[in-house]
C-alpha cells in the first residue's frame, strides 16, 4: 500500500522567514517572508501573507501575496485574495472581488499569428470587396 505524503503546513500563528521547499502540497495559514516552492499544490489561505516568489504546479490564493508567481498548470485567485506581482501560468481563474495588480503571462497559449485566418478566407474577402466596388460603380452610372 502506497503511503500518502502529508506535505507542509504553516500555522496561522507562525511567522516564517526563509524558503519553504517541498515535493508535496504546502498549506500556508500564517506569514512567510521568502520563497515558497512545491512540485504539487500550494494553498495560500485567507489568513495568510506571503512576501516572495511562489512556484508550484497548482496555486490557490485566498490571502495576500506580494511577489512573482509561477504556476506550472493552474492559478486560482479567490474573491478574498490579493496578488501584487507578476504571474505566469497556463490556466488562470480570477474570481469576482479578487485584487490583482501586475501582469499575467500565459506562455503556452497560441499567438495572434497562429489564429490568423486561412489563405482561402482572405482571398474570398478580397474577391467579394472587388465585386462590391463593381456593383457600386454600376449604380453610379
Amino acid at each position: 500500500m502506497k503511503q500518502q505524503q502529508v506535505g507542509t503546513i504553516v500555522g496561522s500563528s507562525v511567522h516564517l522567514t526563509g524558503a519553504i521547499k517541498d515535493v508535496s502540497d504546502i498549506n500556508i495559514f500564517g506569514s512567510v517572508d521568502g520563497e515558497v516552492t512545491s512540485d504539487e499544490k500550494i494553498i495560500i489561505e485567507e489568513s495568510a501573507k506571503v512576501k516572495g516568489p511562489i512556484n508550484g504546479r497548482e496555486i490557490i490564493i485566498s490571502g495576500y501575496v506580494s511577489g512573482t508567481i509561477s504556476a506550472k498548470d493552474r492559478l486560482e485567485l479567490n474573491a478574498s485574495g490579493t496578488i501584487k506581482g507578476n504571474i505566469e501560468t497556463k490556466e488562470l481563474l480570477i474570481h469576482s472581488g479578487a485584487t490583482f495588480i501586475g501582469k499575467s503571462t500565459m506562455p503556452e497559449r497560441k499567438t495572434e499569428e497562429e489564429f490568423a485566418p486561412e489563405e482561402g478566407f482572405e482571398a474570398e474577402t478580397e474577391e467579394k470587396e472587388g465585386e462590391d466596388k463593381e456593383e457600386n460603380s454600376d449604380k453610379d452610372s
